[in-house]
């Protein structure tokens, strides 16, 4: 697996730059705070006030959802983030999200987090910031890990789920994430913030702002250090991350640029515990990572990534009802991962001139990225009797991405060249896409949306052809992608919707480099219906939601070999999700409020074929299952949350909160095997908030939590292979091995989350 991510202006943490291997003295909080501060304070003495309370928006969202739009959408806002944020990241801040469960590789949400929505994998999930695309354009995947507190940055973070709306970059199958970053405050700011928890977590940060300088000006910066050392073995992370802001408004147009960087190093945890260590309390921590070197683990089994980001907003008031927005983005990523690998075939490395056979050895895979582009979003609201809204929006990226390895070290003298690569791929991918949004009023309170996407894909790539040579190969793309919804305000407070997308999504890149022509998979499509009835009361207010998720070709590992004798991921004709999703919030007292929500689905294939390796024969065995479980796909996923306002006046502010979330049982393939599914699982957690005022700056802000205060034990992911064998049993060693029985056996690996821990944060505001 590899990963897109790139460091600080700062010293960074380790190395150098990713792409040297000098040493550096570390990062230092103070470096890189001192002339941040410096660089601000001229413009933070000079700020003038302004009476203005909400400020024009900066970015048109054209990708976004409206409190009327016929979509299943959550709204958090920068409010109700500072209600939880500490340092844990985006997965776990949208923790009540119905239908998402979150997880994280070291187990404490710091360092490699993911998420899934109604059982679809964080490929399947598109991610956006201000609309600009994030997911890592060749294997679609979000790393959250690659900038470090975002969260701290987002005036909003909207979560769409199913299809949803138009949006750039990777297809939104499961869902849509969009952070906005272009809040603008209107005064002079500043938030020092130190957080402190189990397993070694700690966080600092200071964000300062300008405010409107003569009321057109704005300039914002924030750095940001996290460590912890993970509740899993070794499971250390240290994050480096800063983002700078700086805003021109005027009356008629509005200039953003935002500058955003993150620098990672984490001690891989990727494999996750063996299978025969899970129920062990002493041994349900291990980390199998490093573990070939004899002796003590590999010290620099070690995950390095870079990212810069630049993204630049421009929006021009046309006339009254009509209105333009330009984006720029440019994004940078590169590093490495590291790891010792014992007993190597020399030959499958490609060294030539040596007589060796095999040895112990230290290699490095690199990723080397430029991603860039542009979106637009043109919007129209003439003034006519059905209060139309017109919007045309697209993207045009590009992305050149550089794979190589190295060896760095080798127990014997192996002969290689010098500046020696093992691989060297280079890929080109393009997309573009364009749409057309329209909201219109059909009546007094009927809303009608029709949404039009066309999307092309251009992929160039070092591959293999029908003749399994490697050669420079192309793949394209072409998807139309519709959508339209109703939503009928039929009563005062009750409202119904009802709306129908389909969706694309192309193989990823693993997909394309490991076939050839002949066995390379087809994309996935998607249709999504959806229908919800809302009610809105001074106390109480509710939501259902259901859907049917009908899948044509998604792609599934199904045990076999292509014809270059790669693990290849097969379509599947037809598969579906349908489910039912409620939402209820209730203010039981002036200090007491019920938040909660449920999601009951069923997630099925109509017919998968596992292909078992017999590892006696060595040949393939054919399994034909009817109706069986998607993989990471639980029935039932609920939370409810008790908030108790304690006490309130015009000084103090002090809030309890008790909140519990259960999982159920889930897959850890398509074959809907008891013997490899994770248990369902309840976890509570309890949060204390105190704000005092005027005492301290403007706020002093204490938050407490303590997360999983029944200490469950649960593993939240996992992977699973399965195999035949009647003439040996790997379980004495191997300890992912398990025995099912019949000569079938497992290798199986748990993610386990932490048990009972804690985390304080302290916010003062200026």
């Amino acid at each position: 697996m590899f990963f897109s991510k790139v460091a600080p202006p700062c010293p960074p943490v380790k190395g150098g730059s990713a792409l040297s291997e000098g040493n550096n003295s570390g990062f230092s909080l103070a470096s890189c705070l001192l002339p941040l501060i410096f660089f601000l304070l001229p413009f933070f003495l000079s700020a003038q006030k302004t009476d203005s309370i909400a400020l024009q928006t900066v970015v048109i969202q054209a990708t976004r959802a409206d409190a009327n739009s016929p979509v299943p959408h959550t709204n958090l806002s920068a409010a109700a983030i500072a209600q939880m944020y500490q340092a844990q990241d985006i997965p776990f801040l949208l923790t009540g999200v119905p239908s998402l469960v979150e997880t994280s590789d070291a187990g404490g949400g710091v360092g490699y987090t993911g998420l899934r929505i109604r059982g679809s994998d964080p490929t399947r999930v598109n991610v956006t910031i201000n609309g600009v695309p994030l997911n890592d354009a060749e294997s679609q995947i979000m790393y959250w890990v690659d900038l470090p507190d975002l969260a701290a940055s987002a005036a909003e973070i909207q979560v769409q789920r199913g299809v949803g709306t138009s949006t750039n970059g990777a297809g939104a199958f499961g869902a849509t994430v969009n952070v906005d970053l272009s809040r603008v405050e209107a005064e002079p700011f500043a938030t020092i913030t130190n957080t402190a928890g189990s397993f070694g977590t700690r966080k600092h940060s200071a964000y300062l702002g300008t405010g409107l300088l003569a009321g057109k000006l704005a300039f914002t910066g924030r750095i940001s250090t996290i460590h912890s050392d993970g509740y899993i073995e070794r499971a250390q992370v240290d994050l480096n991350s800063f983002h700078l802001t700086g805003t021109y408004l005027d009356d008629r147009q509005s200039l953003q640029a935002h500058l955003l960087s993150g620098h990672e190093i984490t001690y891989q945890a990727w494999e996750g515990v063996p299978a025969q260590y899970i129920e062990n309390e002493q041994l349900r921590r291990f980390n199998t990572a490093g573990a070939e070197q004899s002796g003590t683990p590999y010290e620099d089994q070690e995950d390095d990534y870079t990212q810069h980001h630049l993204l630049l907003h421009y929006k021009r008031i046309l006339s009254p009802q009509l209105s333009l927005q330009l984006n720029g983005h440019y994004t940078r990523g590169f590093g490495f991962y590291e790891q010792y690998k014992a007993d190597q075939n020399v030959a499958d490395y490609g060294i030539p001139d040596t007589a060796l056979v095999a040895t112990d050895l230290v290699r490095r895979r690199w990723l080397d990225n430029d991603f860039y582009g542009g979106t637009f979003a043109l919007r129209w609201s003439p003034k006519m009797r059905w209060q139309p809204t017109v919007v045309l929006g697209g993207a045009i990226s590009r992305y050149a991405g550089k794979h190589f390895g190295e060896i760095i070290w080798s127990e014997y003298n192996i002969n290689r060249p010098k500046d020696f690569r093992y691989y060297d791929n280079d890929a080109d991918k393009r997309d573009a896409n364009i749409f057309l949004k329209t909201e219109a009023r059909m009546g007094r309170n009927l809303t009608a949306l029709i949404d039009l996407q066309i999307r092309k894909v251009q992929y160039e790539f070092l591959g293999f052809d029908n003749e399994q040579k490697a050669v420079d190969q192309s793949a394209g793309l072409f998807f139309f992608n519709p959508k339209a919804g109703l939503n009928w305000q039929f009563a005062p407070r009750w409202s119904a919707y009802g709306f129908f997308g389909v969706a694309h999504r192309e193989p990823n890149r693993d997909d394309y480099t490991q076939s050839t022509p002949r066995s390379r998979p087809r994309a996935e499509r998607l249709f999504d219906w959806e229908a919800g009835l809302k009610t809105t009361h001074a106390k109480w207010n509710a939501t259902a939601n259901i859907y049917w998720m009908q899948y044509r070709d998604q792609l599934v590992l199904d045990g076999r070999l292509n014809d270059v004798g790669a693990s290849i991921r097969t379509n599947v004709p037809n598969s579906f999700r349908a489910g039912l999703e409620l939402e209820a919030a209730v203010q039981l007292h002036p200090r007491w409020r019920f938040t909660a929500n449920a999601a009951f689905s069923e997630n099925k294939v109509q017919t998968f074929t596992e292909y078992r390796d017999n590892w006696d024969s060595g040949e393939q065995e054919v399994i034909v299952y009817k109706n069986t479980d998607l993989a990471y796909s639980p029935k039932v996923i609920t939370r409810g949350e008790l908030n108790w306002t304690v006490l309130q006046n015009s000084r103090h502010l002090l809030a309890i909160s008790w909140a519990g979330k259960y999982v159920g049982q889930q897959f850890l393939d398509n074959t809907s095997n008891p013997n490899t599914a994770l248990a369902g699982y309840f976890f509570s957690d309890v949060r204390l908030n105190y704000n005092l005022k005027k005492v301290i700056g403007e706020e002093v802000s204490f938050l407490l939590a303590i997360n999983n205060i029944f200490n469950k034990k649960y593993s939240s992911n996992g992977w699973t292979y399965r195999y035949t064998s009647q003439g040996y049993d790997a379980r004495p060693d191997d300890p992912y091995a398990r025995a099912e029985g019949n000569g079938v056996y497992n290798l199986t690996g748990f993610f386990p989350q932490a048990g009972r821990n804690w985390m304080g944060t302290v916010v003062l505001r200026f």
